[in-house]
């Protein structure tokens, strides 16, 4: 399974692509145009350093960095995960225990009347 889906991968590539094309842009500029040939040669050649560097790039980063990235995101959402377990049940827990501390103390503090204890004046006033 995947880390990343693929609308973030897409402007990745976008932004990857655009970086490189601005660089090749910036080097040709300034070390491509003293080359003797003609503009279409200048165009052709620039557009093939453009993709080659492009193609290179990417080929290194799927080979080097890629898995690395991938894994990386993957074990953060899978830490994620389990410390998100953990918070949630150590909240059971602490629910579990109010639960019976209050159990108890109902339990301890609940009295118990028998009908011999409440007199009968009492239950005559109560009735009218």
């Amino acid at each position: 399974m995947a880390a990343l889906n693929k609308d973030t991968r897409l402007i990745m590539t976008i932004l990857f692509v655009g970086a490189m094309s601005g660089t090749n842009v910036y080097f040709y500029a300034n070390y491509g145009i003293s080359f003797p040939y003609t503009a279409f040669a200048h165009a052709i050649l620039f557009g093939l350093l453009t993709v080659g560097s492009v193609m290179g790039m990417k080929a290194i980063f799927d080979l080097a960095i890629n898995d690395r990235i991938e894994l990386y995101l993957l074990d953060r959402r899978i830490k994620a995960y389990w410390d998100r377990r953990t918070r949630e049940e150590q909240q059971r827990q602490k629910i579990r225990e109010t639960m019976n501390m209050n159990q108890m103390s109902l339990n301890y503090m609940a009295p118990s009347y028998e009908s011999s204890e409440i007199s009968n004046e009492f239950l005559a006033t109560v009735e009218q």
